[in-house]
């Protein structure tokens, strides 16, 4: 006598699993390439820039040449080793070794003498000039902040999450035990009449 056990195919658990795995596929393809493409991934680290930009939000750094900057664009440069992300606020003209704020209505304004200064929107305090230090333009979406502030809470929270993962794991995998024990209607019965 030989057993032989069917099991009915879940077409729910395939589909779901292999949508699942595309969309997993398409984002570490498109992370990869924003990579090669010079693009960075950021977390904001101070609060200079809310509530534009929480603490702990995801941004994303674009490449870009200084000719392309506007007023209004916000910007992560260089300084003393860290990287700083504010927003460009005016020019600035040097003017015997002060620098001195002019408005567009200047004619220096679209000069090469003019510089663009950055201040942070939460902060009093005007940064210096924005010379050649630019690391990018930051994209501005506001899913990456949402996904900056999980990041944030599982890094704040990691051991209850691995704790409760665990958990949950282990509670899946007695489910699946005690319903392979039960479900015994898939298990069919074969005599093998060949002898």
């Amino acid at each position: 006598m030989k057993f032989y056990r069917l099991e009915k195919t879940n077409y729910f658990k395939v589909w779901a699993m292999a949508i699942l795995k595309s969309i997993g596929l398409g984002l570490m393809l498109t992370v990869a390439i924003m990579v090669i493409l010079g693009y960075k991934f950021m977390i904001v680290s101070s609060g200079s820039m809310e509530p534009v930009m929480p603490v702990g939000s995801l941004i994303i750094v674009t490449p870009c040449d200084y000719e392309d900057l506007r007023l209004g664009d916000i910007v992560t440069m260089e300084g003393s080793g860290i990287n700083l992300t504010h927003r460009i606020q005016g020019k600035v003209i040097d003017e015997g070794g002060t620098w001195v704020a002019i408005d567009e209505d200047d004619p220096r304004y679209n000069s090469s003498e003019a510089i663009w200064y950055t201040k942070g929107d939460n902060s009093d305090t005007v940064d210096g000039p924005l010379t050649k230090n630019i690391v990018g333009k930051v994209y501005e979406n506001h899913i990456f902040k949402i996904v900056g502030v999980l990041v944030r809470y599982i890094k704040a929270n990691y051991i209850m999450i691995i704790v409760l993962t665990v958990l949950l794991i282990g509670f899946v995998e007695v489910l699946n035990y005690l319903k392979g024990k039960l479900e015994l209607e898939d298990i069919e019965c074969y005599e093998n009449d060949e002898e």
